[in-house]
């Protein structure tokens, strides 16, 4: 077994611990980039002695868990694999698993007597109950559900009062219609605590001027349309600017390129050099091969359409660089920690923002997940706020204004604390229908004359 790093002991001891209560509800350990998720479920797969499901949302990801596993346990006599993608359908009491393949197995997995659960990357996975991994948990009884995510958060669309489409980055222990499979988070590991200890290689900003007025929200304003994504492409030409950027950086040997389409990313690898396209729909050899020979450093350049962002952990990339425009700020994320891996090969990772993307969002490092009462948020540069709040309206709200709105809310609490006309008129307004207070915030019309009465129902609920 390797030697753990010291960020690593704490969050390893509390999912163990997490497995070891008797009825714990659906819970989450949120880890950064390159932390090394399937460390800590080898570690904790090799504590408990419960047979235990290990949930991947692709069959790569669930190649790189099992490796760690068997290289960390050195034996792999307790571990299987059940995975149709991944050609073995074999359960132990370790059991490394993609949803897809196990849908409809869940009274089978009842009956061997699995109740514990990891899920990876459990921000992919809906929280709807009827769906695959909903009816999965519900056929086999397990009792014991912990996620592993880096992005706690999940978009949710909204409708406001005069009916237009919405969408919120919430966090995944955030209420909703749906209903909130997580119940809470037990540990956090702060991306601050990866760069303060050199886990993280350093990562270099270069942001070029960007003209984002040809970008449109699509209709759940959730992201840009791939159409005007593409004419801010060739507005700013940034397919000539991407060209420039890289002969400037000859010295940089692993680079990852963002485009916004397949077109854009063949075009740019026949005019350039040792560089290649990938992107979703390429043959699956054919793919393989161009991952193979990116790592091995025969391509330099990979031009890429929407893939290599989640689950791709070569260490050696040395330049991002970001020739799309996101309204997402967890796609951002996920990208950018593409670089964030620490190899001796390189001294840092130089991020090349060509669309506007780190003006928006801020620094990845400065991204935090705080409570606030018994609500989780997201933060970023400056104090932003990324969680909770309309899509096309971050960076309008921060932790300091929010800090503001509270004291005032709590002063608006203190002198309205009984129902001022109604049916309830006189009584406690948390002691009111939650029906009622529901229906008043729908029907009523708010304004500055009684802002004091809605927060203080918005307190309540």
């Amino acid at each position: 077994m390797i030697t753990l790093r010291k960020n690593q002991t704490e969050p390893i001891r509390k999912a163990t611990e997490f497995f070891r209560e008797k009825k714990p509800s659906p819970s989450l350990i949120v880890l950064p980039t390159a932390w090394g998720k399937s460390i800590l479920t080898a570690f904790v797969a090799k504590s408990i002695e419960d047979k235990l499901l290990v949930l991947q949302p692709s069959k790569e990801l669930l190649a790189q868990n099992y490796q760690k596993y068997v290289s960390l346990c050195e034996f792999e006599t307790e571990a299987g694999i059940y995975s149709a993608s991944f050609g073995r359908k074999e359960i132990n009491k370790i059991t490394y698993a993609t949803i897809g393949s196990i849908k409809n197995l869940g009274k089978l997995f009842r009956q061997l007597g699995f109740t514990k659960m990891i899920i990876d990357e459990a921000h992919l996975y809906p929280r709807e109950a009827d769906s695959m991994l909903g009816t999965f948990l519900a056929d086999s009884g397990i009792t014991h559900v912990l996620g592993i995510t880096a992005t706690p958060i999940k978009l949710q669309q909204n409708t406001d009062l005069a009916g237009n489409r919405f969408s919120k980055l919430v966090m995944l222990t955030s209420s909703s219609k749906k209903g909130n499979f997580f119940k809470d988070i037990i540990h956090v590991g702060q991306v601050s605590e990866m760069v303060e200890m050199g886990f993280w290689s350093r990562i270099e900003y270069r942001a070029a001027g960007f003209d984002g007025s040809q970008l449109v929200y699509n209709s759940s304003k959730s992201e840009y349309t791939d159409e005007s994504m593409e004419r801010a492409f060739r507005s700013n030409d940034i397919h000539g600017q991407i060209k420039k950027q890289l002969n400037e950086n000859g010295d940089r040997k692993h680079i990852l390129v963002f485009v916004p389409s397949v077109r854009e990313a063949i075009e740019l690898s026949r005019e350039y050099p040792d560089s290649a396209a990938i992107y979703g729909d390429m043959k699956k050899d054919e793919r393989a091969r161009v991952i193979s020979d990116f790592r091995s450093g025969k391509i330099r350049v990979a031009f890429n359409v929407r893939v290599l962002s989640v689950g791709f952990d070569y260490t050696g990339i040395d330049c991002i660089i970001l020739g799309i425009s996101t309204a997402s700020v967890a796609l951002f994320y996920q990208i950018l920690g593409r670089g964030s891996r620490i190899d001796p090969n390189k001294k840092d990772c130089l991020i090349i923002d060509l669309a506007g993307n780190v003006s928006r969002f801020g620094r990845i490092e400065d991204i935090t997940f705080e409570k606030d009462g018994r609500m989780w948020r997201m933060y970023g540069t400056g104090g932003r706020l990324l969680s909770g709040i309309p899509v096309h309206t971050l960076g309008e709200v921060t932790k300091s204004s929010l800090e503001a709105e509270k004291k005032v809310k709590e002063a608006n609490r203190a002198a309205i604390d009984v129902m001022p006309f109604g049916k309830y008129k006189g009584e406690p307004i948390g002691k009111t229908p939650k029906e009622y207070r529901l229906w008043m915030l729908e029907k009523f019309d708010w304004g500055a004359h009684n802002a004091g009465l809605r927060d203080a129902i918005l307190l309540t609920i």
